[in-house]
């Protein structure tokens, strides 16, 4: 076990000269035996780990160095370094690169203490945003990796030799990473594709948010104080075997609280249950489909602000909000205060837990959340997509063959059940799975945390999401009158917004907009004078990187990023740009893009909030 004191002691004896190289050569194959320290030819120290060279055995900093030449372009902000070795490379990149964030990753403390005792750290120290992960679990590192900026605007460095000692941590945390980018570039697709619709819907539905009540009046009202106990939720997706469970819906809305998605609801409706909960947050018009044409006098809907203006309509007890998810709802909210914050998932089955725990259910079961495709088949019988499949069908093509396409339209996987059995389910269901295994991961240290179960063995096995019968469920106690004191309590509260306090806020919001616009149109008229040759370019970059303060700090700016290019595709209009050779030319020509981007988003905001 290496002593706290050697490091101290290996400074010192280095820097007075009290011992010779060759004694301190000695001293570190003692401390640090799981390397074999020697000299290079040009007299630093390297070291092998189980026959293999971690650094040159020439010269270790050159060998650092040229890799950080060759990165001199790079665009990324983050550099992960995955397994230290003797610290040569992030030290070369700390001289090249000082104002970049640095992320060291090291699973094994002795092996980062050897890099201390080798090189001196001051250049790598004096790095402002320096992140050191030393020890973490892979999950953790990953975590914290998203912290620091996330992995999309990382560039990772590994070198076989230097990670090999921890090889199957860092295949995990490459792994995770994998998931993560997956995630990312879902993202990416969905804002790229959707970012307009939200818009649209959000300034369409303005009113309704002044008006309705934030789901958080329902926050903590599960949990009872006297008992010490809580009441346990029942969350009804519309997966094949929720088909099990339907004969059984009275006597679980007698034991739980029954939160329906929006996906699930016709199909309960008729077998003549009316749930608690209704959830609905997907803001495209077929997410609307869902519940049109229904009623359900005695449930609560649960939307977020963004959902498609008919879902408003829909008859229910009453229709509550979500904190927005969007920048022009989360704008109000830093104004007038939240509606209930629920972090997303992706999917209307990951609000629905979210909103479980929330109201404080330390047990929450999940019916019908299969994840793919048991026996293949894809929805439960009567939802509105085999609905629609059946409504649609025609003889060339047949609800088979819509149904078809569901199963086989994303890029198919083989997975298994909670029996070990094998089921198909597809990367986007995947993608939901991770998101359950790493938020029950992550709660799994909070006092009395939530538990996860499923009524169903044949879904898509979820790491944390344990497997409870159905018939041991029935014996629960009923807590009819628990229930109704619950929604009395709840619904007594009132968050609504004050209507002037609100119409404030939008004025204000408008004026900033305006005032962004004037600063944007400005930028972009210097860019031009810059292009065009004007003498005075000198004084207007003085002028440009003022306007450039003003936009950044601008809290307009955040709400048009909805409709402002993702990077990709501002990256793709960039790319079809002529961008001349010369430096100063090429920012202007560049910059001059970026602004007329952000114009063309203030003018769509412009026009929806008029």
């Amino acid at each position: 076990m290496l002593s706290p004191q050697i490091p101290k002691f290996f400074f010192e004896a280095k820097e007075s000269g009290e011992i010779s190289k060759d004694s301190f050569l000695k001293i570190l194959n003692e401390q640090f035996a799981f390397y074999e320290f020697f000299f290079a030819k040009n007299g630093a120290f390297t070291a092998s780990e189980n026959s293999l060279a971690i650094h040159s055995a020439y010269n270790p900093q050159r060998e650092a160095e040229q890799t950080a030449e060759k990165n001199k372009s790079s665009q990324k902000e983050i550099f992960i370094f995955a397994g230290i070795g003797l610290g040569y490379l992030p030290q070369a990149f700390a001289k090249k690169f000082p104002q970049s964030t640095f992320v060291i990753l090291e699973p094994d403390a002795p092996h980062f203490f050897a890099a201390l005792a080798c090189l001196d750290f001051s250049e790598i120290f004096k790095i402002e945003k320096l992140f050191f992960i030393i020890g973490a679990g892979a999950e953790q590192a990953a975590t914290l990796v998203e912290n620091a900026g996330g992995f999309e605007n990382a560039q990772v460095f590994l070198t076989n030799a230097q990670a090999f000692h921890a090889k199957k941590y860092f295949e995990k945390f490459f792994s995770i990473e994998n998931k993560n980018a997956q995630k990312s570039q879902a993202n990416t697709n969905t804002l790229e594709r959707f970012g307009m619709l939200w818009l649209k819907n959000s300034a369409r539905n303005l009113q309704e948010m002044q008006r309705l009540c934030g789901a958080n009046i329902f926050f903590g009202e599960a949990k009872s104080t006297e008992k010490n106990s809580s009441m346990p939720s029942v969350i009804l997706a519309a997966g094949p075997t929720l088909q099990n469970i339907l004969p059984h819906l009275a006597q679980i809305k007698e034991r739980a609280i029954l939160i329906a998605l929006d996906t699930s609801l016709r199909t309960i409706l008729r077998a003549g249950i009316e749930p608690d909960f209704i959830v609905l947050t997907d803001p495209q018009f077929w997410a609307a489909q869902h519940i049109a044409g229904l009623s359900s006098p005695s449930s609560i809907l649960i939307l977020e602000s963004a959902v498609y203006p008919s879902a408003f309509r829909f008859d229910c007890r009453k229709k509550i909000l979500i904190s927005s998810l969007f920048p022009l709802g989360k704008f109000i909210e830093s104004n007038l205060g939240k509606k209930g914050e629920l972090s997303s998932g992706g999917s209307v089955a990951t609000t629905a837990w979210e909103f479980a725990r929330a109201i404080g259910s330390e047990k929450i079961f999940f019916a019908g959340l299969d994840l793919g495709f048991p026996q293949k088949k894809t929805h439960i019988k009567g939802s509105t997509f085999e609905e629609a499949a059946h409504a649609f069908s025609t003889r060339t093509f047949c609800a088979e063959n819509a149904l078809c396409k569901i199963l086989f339209s994303a890029k198919n996987k083989i997975a298994h059940d909670y029996d070990g059995k094998k089921i198909i389910t597809d990367e986007r269901m995947t993608l939901f799975a991770n998101w359950f295994e790493n938020k029950i991961a992550a709660i799994s240290q909070e006092k009395n945390h939530a538990r996860t179960f499923t009524f169903s063995r044949e879904g898509l096995f979820i790491n944390g999401i344990d497997f409870f019968a159905l018939e041991e469920f029935l014996f629960l106690p009923k807590i009819t009158e628990q229930k109704k004191e619950f929604f009395e309590r709840a619904l007594k509260k009132n968050s609504a917004y004050e209507k002037n306090k609100f119409d404030a806020v939008l004025e204000n919001l408008k004026k900033q907009f305006e005032e962004l616009k004037k600063n944007s149109e400005r930028a972009k008229t210097i860019c031009n004078d810059i292009l065009c040759g004007d003498p005075r370019a000198k004084n207007l970059l003085l002028e440009l990187d003022s306007l450039d303060r003003k936009i950044l700090s601008s809290d307009a700016k955040n709400v048009a990023a909805l409709v402002f290019p993702t990077q990709r595709r501002l990256d793709g209009i960039l790319a079809n740009t002529k961008i001349p050779s010369d430096a100063l030319l090429a920012n202007a020509t560049k910059s001059r893009v970026v602004y007329s981007e952000l114009l063309n988003a203030i003018d769509l905001y412009l026009k929806y909030l008029r």
